[in-house]
């Protein structure tokens, strides 16, 4: 026996069967009246039974038609009833996701925002790890990673989120006992506290007539984290190198003073960064969508 394609000619007979009408039913489904009456055709080849009592005149169920009708609707109406379950498990937000970010960043925003996403989806489940090392999310089953700064070519896909800064700062304690450097060069003439957390934390960069450059900095004091770095710069031990959400407090309370500023680099890009094929996953989607939705108001400068 011929394969046909048996829903679409089951549908095809619940139509013609309502219309009462090959030509209606063709009209409704957007196809030409012969495919209409073949559907119905290759249908009763199948079941061997006919259906429909065709004449020049009218067209009207058999016996058999009936019958098969009404088993038929019960067929589309379960049919249609996965279909629609399945849509809603999609829509559905829920399972486990497992996100990094780099340590101390925290006050970027998307923390309090994942907070919020949980509250409105009780079925998520989330793993942070905080880290400042690369991250190698397919090998390691990372779903989401917030990053900053430049993003090396990859298969990866990157949504822009936030800026951040990086600044060389200061305490008014260390400035009124030691002053202000006027170049970054001067700053092997002071003491200096590094973030050892990162990959070159002796290395500084500065910007100057439109060119970037570094500078080597010997430690006065290191930390392999970012806030201790900072808290240490507030309590006047010496000058950082560090980005804004790490000292956002100092800054606001005047413990930690900008220096330098006309030597600043431009703004970093703050990404969120996943596998293309991650965005299959309901759950991810629906919290990038938030993110991006919820993402902090950019300061006036």
């Amino acid at each position: 026996m011929r394969k046909i394609d048996l829903l679409k000619a089951i549908r095809t007979f619940v139509m013609v069967a309502e219309k009462e009408s090959f030509t209606e039913a063709s009209r409704e489904l957007n196809i030409v009246a012969s495919a209409v009456s073949k559907h119905v055709s290759d249908l009763e080849a199948h079941f061997s039974s006919q259906l429909l009592y065709r004449t020049t005149r009218a067209m009207h169920l058999t016996g058999e038609g009936e019958y098969y009708l009404e088993q038929f609707r019960d067929i589309l109406a379960r049919i249609d009833g996965l279909e629609d379950i399945a849509d809603a498990r999609q829509q559905r937000v829920a399972g486990h996701l497992s996100i990094t970010a780099p340590q101390g960043s925290a006050s970027l925003g998307y923390l309090q925002s994942t907070s919020e996403f949980i509250k409105r989806h009780p079925d998520i489940r989330i793993s942070w790890l905080f880290l400042n090392r690369f991250v190698n999310m397919v090998e390691e089953g990372v779903d989401l990673s917030i990053r900053i700064g430049e993003l090396p070519d990859s298969n990866l896909i990157a949504r822009h989120y936030s800026s951040i800064k990086v600044n060389f700062v200061a305490s008014p304690n260390y400035i009124q006992r030691f002053g202000v450097p006027t170049h970054p060069k001067e700053l092997n003439q002071h003491q200096c506290i590094l973030d050892s957390s990162n990959r070159q934390p002796g290395r500084w960069r500065f910007r100057e007539n439109g060119v970037e450059q570094n500078i080597v900095v010997k430690p006065f004091v290191q930390a392999n984290d970012g806030e201790v770095a900072a808290k240490f710069a507030a309590d006047g031990h010496g000058i950082a190198y560090l980005p804004t959400f790490l000292m956002q407090a100092y800054l606001d309370s005047g413990e930690l003073l900008p220096i330098l500023n006309e030597f600043e680099l431009e703004a970093s890009s703050v990404s969120l960064v996943f596998p293309a094929n991650r965005l299959m996953n309901p759950a991810l989607r629906a919290l990038i969508e938030f993110l991006l939705e919820d993402r902090p108001v950019k300061k006036a400068e």
